[in-house]
Formats: C-alpha cells, structure tokens, sequence
C-alpha cells in the first residue's frame, strides 16, 4: 500500500459490518482468498470464514495458517477499498469454520475515484437527444467511463460538453435499474464511429455495486 494511494495520512479505523466480503492474502499463497467478517473485539481480535477452497487446495491452504503468518486484508465500503495487514492466531474447522487474525493497528483507504479507468469491452446503448445508439463501453471508473458509438454519417449528432446521455448497461443492474445519466466530457468521431468520455451525474445503488464489484474483480486480475 503506497502512500500516494491513500486518501489520507490518518487511518479511518476499522468500521465495518458483520458479514462484509472480505479479500484475504496470506503470505504464501498466490491466489486472493474471500471470506466475510464474522466479528471482532476491539484491539484484539477479528474473526472471518475460513476460506472454503477445494479439497487439494485446501490441505496447502492450512500450511500457512499459521499462528503469527502475515495476512494483508481488503474490503470495500462506500465506493472505497480499504486495507490492513494483520497475523493469523489460529484457525478452526469445527464446530464451524473461522480464522482467528490479530486486530489491525492502522487502516488505510483507498479511493476508487483517484484510481485509473479500468479497460472493459462491455456491451452498451446510449441515447443522445433521443436517438439510440449502440456499442462498446471501453473503460470505466466509479466517477465515469469510455464508450465507442456505431454511427451512420448522416445520424452523425451534433454533440457538445455537457451535453446529456442515458447510458445503459446490463452489466450494472437489471431492466431499469441499468440506466446511467452522463455528461459528455470529451468527444471524438471518425467514419462511422462516435467516442465519448462520460461523466456520471447520478448512479442507482444496484448500478453502483455493479460498478464498484465489477472495478474490484477486475482491478485484482489487473494486479496479478
């Protein structure tokens, strides 16, 4: 975690609900392990799932479960990833599966807005002053994204900054939940095809945890 990724100096504390996803990474494995927050004891102890692997992995995930074995952990909360690092105390397999880690001393946020768009190829429709076109959204950021609209020279629209857009992405939601309101931040055109930057001016909550899991997922594999 570098310091030009933090939002801030100062830690935020650990302020997070019982059953919020977790990214486990135990050092030793190379694979992101998810699990969920089962609870904690202020300065003391957190308890989350053991992560449930297949049977093989499984026995190699127990080498390192180690009492005192470094665990870096992230989760997200209100458009922003949080993380801390922390030592496995034990783990337990009955009468229900759990890991015992240390409490964090410090933890760090990181906000999705800073970061760079994520590449995407997701299929999208756009409709500018009433015409519907259709595309491709080429990247995307919880504060906007990159879209490439097919267009026919003589539907060619005359568009200009802020100009607005109804995005649509089944992605992001379902029916009419998968509607994004934009702003035209940037425009570019070429034969037969219309690029835009968008801005994002409202987002329904399922559109924006369909963003975050999506720029989450996508941002580990990015990473590896």
């Amino acid at each position: 975690m570098t310091k030009s990724e933090k939002t801030n100096g100062q830690s935020p504390g650990l302020d997070i609900p019982v059953g919020a996803k977790l990214s486990l990474e135990v050092l030793g494995i190379d694979e992101k392990l998810s699990s969920a927050l089962v609870g904690f004891t202020k300065g003391k102890y957190l308890v989350v799932q053991l992560p449930s692997l297949t049977e093989g992995s499984r026995d190699m995930l127990f080498q390192y479960l180690y009492s005192g074995n470094p665990v870096t952990v992230r989760y997200l909360k209100s458009g922003a990833v949080f993380g801390f690092r922390c030592e496995v105390i034990k783990y337990l397999c009955s009468p229900f599966p759990l890991l015992f880690m240390t409490y964090p001393l410090r933890v760090e946020s990181f906000n999705l807005r800073r970061h760079k768009r994520i590449p995407c190829l997701l299929p999208v429709s756009a409709m500018i002053k009433e015409t519907t076109y259709t595309g491709l959204m080429t990247d995307l950021s919880l504060s906007g994204c990159g879209v490439g609209l097919t267009i026919m020279r003589k539907y060619q629209p005359a568009i200009g900054v802020d100009d607005r857009v109804l995005l649509r992405c089944s992605v992001f939601g379902d029916q009419d939940q998968n509607q994004l309101h934009c702003l035209i931040k940037r425009a570019a055109s070429d034969v037969g095809k219309l690029e835009l930057g968008l801005k994002f001016t409202e987002l329904p909550e399922a559109s924006r945890q369909g963003i975050v899991s999506y720029i989450q997922s996508a941002a580990a594999i990015l990473e590896n």
